[in-house]
């Protein structure tokens, strides 16, 4: 199976496909609508931690695909919370031997879209489509997730 992560400050999309790409988890985590201060950072990067620990046990994942990031307004907090998540994780992955891949938001537009400057959106929209859904999925992010999951399908 595939993990698709969408790591961010508030939301953190994730989406698992099997060998068949039918979809066997899609969601998001840190729903909140405040930017996480400096104190809880830590606390947050455990929780997301504690969560993909538990999840990898009960599903048999041979592949992450997480997006690279790249600030286009840099705000040193922000970045340093997604990179924190972002390593934890790798770390995680790479101790179970799960194989990572990584594609930049850029990459995830054009290779769902065809457009390298698509607005969310259109990933929804285009999402919806690949995976035969009835609508789109409610937050860009568990989009995302979803189209990070179908790249690494479909280029392994």
């Amino acid at each position: 199976m595939i993990l698709g992560i969408d790591p961010w400050v508030r939301k953190l999309g994730y989406a698992l496909v099997n060998k068949n790409l039918n979809i066997v988890d899609s969601g998001i985590l840190l729903l909140e609508e405040k930017h996480p201060t400096r104190d809880d950072q830590f606390i947050r990067i455990q929780k997301i931690y504690d969560f993909f620990e538990k999840f990898i046990k009960e599903h048999k994942i041979s592949m992450v695909s997480i997006e690279k990031l790249f600030f286009t307004k840099f705000n040193q907090n922000n970045a340093e919370f997604v990179y924190g998540v972002r390593w934890a994780l790798i770390s995680l992955f790479l101790r179970q031997k799960i194989q990572i891949k990584e594609y930049t938001p850029i990459q995830l537009k054009k290779f769902v879209t065809w457009n390298s400057k698509a607005e969310k959106k259109l990933v929804q929209k285009c999402v919806t489509k690949l995976y035969g859904l009835k609508e789109c999925p409610e937050f860009a992010d568990a989009a995302d997730a979803l189209a990070l999951a179908y790249i690494a399908w479909k280029t392994k």
